[in-house]
């Protein structure tokens, strides 16, 4: 019998989903060194599923997808269509998101209009709590961390703006961000284009909430300006978002991080290990 509790099992789940030891198995023997599988409806010979795996792959991801996935889908005019999350679970330290099969071709640049149109809609989808990060909390996967992942996590934004203005004050600076009027809003922080689809009837499918969570929309400003990748500066060129006051602060704090290679820098101090957390985490 299975000893795996999976964190989402949804009732729109295929009727023949294997099983979470059954598809850790099919995964094993996939490898490691790919982002996800297939699952095959041998009956019909077509796809009945994808599973994306990986140490990466939090059920944070799974969570937010699935949050996102309900906000959006029932409403026929929204822009983007997101995949139903059927089944997530850890394993032996790996995450596994069993989700639906979207059959259909990667964006390019001539769908920059309708992927803009996607990014807008998603953008604009409220978080269901208080707390800045992905659904069920967990550190924050954005580009102005150091590796894109914070170091801790945030009970609160205030937290999150006191950690940004304490680099600041690192730097010896004056200036500071101000997060106090921006409600929780979903931040697809990787725009690149291999994240989007073509599904049904064009409609644009997103597929990877990996680097997506729930901030305060500076960081969705954050993540255009900084951009690296064409696929993104040319959606910046269509996509409407908030112009941020805190932008300019917020890309001094982070590039400022970058050299020293952490983002335990500012850190406020009741985010700080405890002595007698620092000493049980190093003799572990």
């Amino acid at each position: 019998m299975s000893q795996v509790k999976p964190v989402i099992l949804a009732d729109c789940r295929p009727v023949n989903l294997p099983p979470p030891d059954n598809i850790v198995k099919l995964c094993r023997e996939a490898g490691y060194d790919v982002s996800g599988i297939p699952l095959i409806d041998e009956s019909r010979g077509v796809a009945s599923a994808w599973v994306k795996y990986g140490w990466s792959v939090t059920m944070g991801e799974a969570l937010t997808q699935d949050w996102v996935g309900q906000a959006l889908n029932a409403s026929p005019d929204a822009a983007v269509r997101i995949p139903a999350v059927y089944l997530a679970f850890e394993h032996s330290g790996l995450g596994y998101i069993v989700m639906e099969y979207i059959d259909g071709s990667v964006c390019d640049d001539s769908d920059a209009l309708r992927v803009a149109a996607a990014v807008e809609c998603l953008i604009h989808v409220k978080s269901p709590t208080s707390t800045p990060g992905p659904v069920g909390g967990g550190p924050i996967k954005h580009r102005f961390f150091v590796e894109w992942s914070s170091s801790v996590t945030y009970s609160t934004v205030q937290l999150l703006e006191d950690h940004v203005n304490g680099i600041l004050k690192n730097m010896g600076v004056s200036h500071r961000v101000s997060f106090n009027d921006e409600a929780l809003c979903l931040c697809p922080c990787d725009l690149n284009r291999t994240n989007f689809k073509k599904g049904l009837q064009g409609k644009v499918v997103a597929l990877d909430f990996g680097d997506t969570c729930f901030l305060p929309p500076s960081f969705f400003a954050f993540a255009i300006a900084a951009a690296e990748d064409r696929f993104t500066r040319l959606l910046a060129q269509y996509v409407k978002y908030p112009a941020s006051s805190n932008l300019e602060a917020m890309l001094h704090a982070s590039y400022y991080l970058v050299p020293f290679g952490t983002n335990n820098i500012g850190v406020p101090s009741s985010l700080k290990p405890k002595p007698s957390q620092r000493t049980s985490a190093q003799s572990s």
